[in-house]
C-alpha cells in the first residue's frame, strides 16, 4: 500500500468533526486512519500504542524505542521516560524513606536523559503542585507542547500522524477523568488541524 499522507491529514478535520467529541473515540478515529496507512507506518503506530500501556514499560522497551528508526518515536519515548525519572526524583526528594536508585529509574545505556534547563524547571513546578487533577492537567499540557516540538516542520508525514493519535490519546483520557477538560482539549486539536497544514486550506 502506498503513503497516503496527504489524503489521510486532510481528512482529519472531517474525521473529528464528524463525532462532535460527544461520541469520541480513540479506537474509532485510530481504525479509520490505520486503514489508509502502510505496512511500515501501521508498524509505528503500533509501537506509539504499545508504549502507551504501563505495563509495557521496561527498561527494554526504552532502549529499543530511543533507538528506533522513526524520529517521533525517539522523542515522544524520551519525553515519557525524562518525566517519569522527574517524577521518581520528586518523590525520593520529599520521601526520606525512599532512595533514588536504579530500581526506581529508568536508564538505558547509552542514552542522554539529561532534561534541558526549561524542561527541569518546568516539571518541578508541574510536581510542586499540590491537586491532583491540576497537576494532571498541567502534566498534560506540557506533553502537548513537547509533542508540537517534536512536529514543527513536519506536514504530510507519518510524524504528522503520530502526533495527531497522540494527542487523541490524551483526549480520550479526559473524556474519562473530566468531561469539560476533554472538550476543551477536543477544541483545541479541531482548531489546531483546520487550516495549518502547508497547502491545506480548511474555513472554519
Amino acid at each position: 500500500m502506498m503513503n497516503n499522507y496527504h489524503y489521510i491529514i486532510a481528512g482529519l478535520p472531517e474525521l473529528l468533526l464528524k463525532g462532535e467529541n460527544k461520541d469520541f473515540s480513540y479506537e474509532s478515529l485510530r481504525n479509520e486512519i490505520y486503514m489508509w496507512c502502510s505496512s511500515k507506518d501501521r508498524r509505528v503506530i503500533d509501537w506509539l500504542e504499545f508504549g502507551n500501556k504501563d505495563s509495557n514499560l521496561n527498561i527494554h522497551f526504552y532502549r529499543a524505542a530511543l533507538h528506533h528508526h522513526n524520529s517521533f518515536i525517539r522523542e515522544y519515548f524520551m519525553m515519557d521516560l525524562q518525566i517519569r525519572n522527574r517524577k521518581v526524583d520528586y518523590v525520593a526528594g520529599n520521601n526520606s524513606a525512599i532512595s533514588v536508585s536504579n530500581a526506581y529509574r529508568i536508564e538505558p545505556s547509552g542514552c542522554d536523559l539529561t532534561l534541558e534547563e526549561g524542561d527541569a524547571s518546568e516539571l518541578g513546578r508541574i510536581f510542586q503542585t499540590n491537586d491532583i487533577l491540576e497537576k494532571e492537567q498541567m502534566l498534560d499540557k506540557y506533553k502537548w507542547e513537547k509533542i508540537d516540538s517534536f512536529t514543527t516542520f513536519n506536514y504530510f508525514d507519518i510524524n504528522r500522524i503520530l502526533a495527531f493519535l497522540s494527542k487523541a490519546m490524551l483526549i480520550e483520557r479526559w473524556n474519562r477523568l473530566d468531561r469539560e477538560q476533554g472538550m476543551m482539549l477536543f477544541e483545541k486539536l479541531v482548531q489546531e488541524i483546520k487550516g495549518t497544514y502547508k497547502g491545506v486550506n480548511y474555513k472554519g
